[in-house]
């Protein structure tokens, strides 16, 4: 069975404002993360970490019930379907701007997640050559 525009943006609507909540957590985290990192506080880093994982685990969860709700309303899954999917449900474009939200914060938490894995990687880099430096290497 189909649903009605109307209903595929309520929904729309609630899974993007979801998704949104939880992108803005995963931002925190990652900053959280970073202070850790910078701070060489392992405990909090490791705890980040776990909680980014939980995290990450829940959007994947947010993004698969969008995903089937498009797939409800008839479109094929795909990178601009979604587009599409908004214009069919949202003629007025009450849920394009969470939706250019999302997108938003989602680059914002990929540039801190590379913030941090360049970050890891330096402290790791470092401490091999330390290492080598106390071998006699």
């Amino acid at each position: 069975m189909t649903m009605t525009p109307e209903a595929c943006q309520f929904s729309m609507n609630m899974l993007l404002e979801q998704e949104t909540d939880l992108t803005s957590q995963l931002s925190v985290l990652l900053d959280t993360e970073y202070a850790a990192i910078t701070g060489k506080d392992f405990a909090a880093y490791e705890q980040a970490i776990n909680d980014k994982a939980l995290t990450v685990e829940q959007h994947e969860h947010l993004e698969r019930e969008r995903i089937a709700l498009v797939e409800s309303a008839g479109y094929k899954p795909g990178p601009a379907v979604i587009l599409y999917f908004i214009q069919w449900c949202d003629p007025e474009k009450n849920i394009a701007s969470r939706w250019e939200q999302l997108l938003t914060l989602a680059r914002k938490c990929r540039d801190q997640n590379r913030r941090n894995h360049q970050l890891v990687e330096l402290c790791s880099r470092h401490t091999r050559e330390t290492l080598h430096i106390l071998r006699g290497e």
